[in-house]
């Protein structure tokens, strides 16, 4: 019978995930005391010259999938470099449920980073994407930099509004009636 997997989030200091990621593998490994995988999700940017790099898609955290159902046993994930807390808090540890965890899993479909995507539409306008590791989410588009090829989307996550930066392609303008 397959286990359920859990993703839970850590919030970790900005620009330290991977180093986060390095110091808790010990804790990882087949002999070590937690089983899972971390993620640290990146997507794909291009410079005015061309020049593409990856960047952190959501900065400062990191997803710890495994199938562990009680939070005290990642305990353990609290050593790790730039470490912040669990959420919604350390004392309060729950898994990703409905929309969160349609949006990680959607992501780690396509892999832990997102590829470029390219997009036709303006500012305010509410889109659907069709491709890509957000196919079917919708948003509302709060800028468009058609010179860089980057899209700036509100994207509900983790409880909040969190505008989503993202190189663009494939999206389609909903038609509001």
């Amino acid at each position: 019978m397959e286990r359920e997997m859990n993703f839970y989030c850590i919030a970790v200091r900005s620009g330290m995930e991977e180093k986060y990621k390095e110091s808790v593998q010990p804790v990882l490994e087949p002999e070590g005391p937690l089983c899972g995988t971390l993620h640290f999700l990146k997507k794909q940017m291009r410079l005015k010259n061309g020049k593409e790099y990856f960047e952190p898609f959501f900065p400062g955290y990191v997803f710890f999938e495994t199938d562990e159902t009680e939070p005290v046993q990642l305990k353990p994930l609290e050593k790790g470099k730039g470490f912040i807390r669990f959420l919604p808090s350390n004392q309060n540890i729950k898994p990703l449920v409905q929309n969160d965890l349609n949006i990680v899993s959607s992501i780690l479909s396509f892999g832990s980073a997102v590829k470029i995507l390219s997009v036709t539409f303006d500012e305010g306008d509410r889109i659907v994407i069709l491709d890509g590791p957000f196919k079917d989410f919708s948003g509302k588009v709060v800028s468009v930099n058609r010179r860089n090829k980057r899209v700036n989307i509100d994207l509900d996550f983790m409880g909040c509004s969190r505008v989503v930066g993202l190189s663009y392609e494939i999206v389609q303008k909903v038609n509001e009636k």
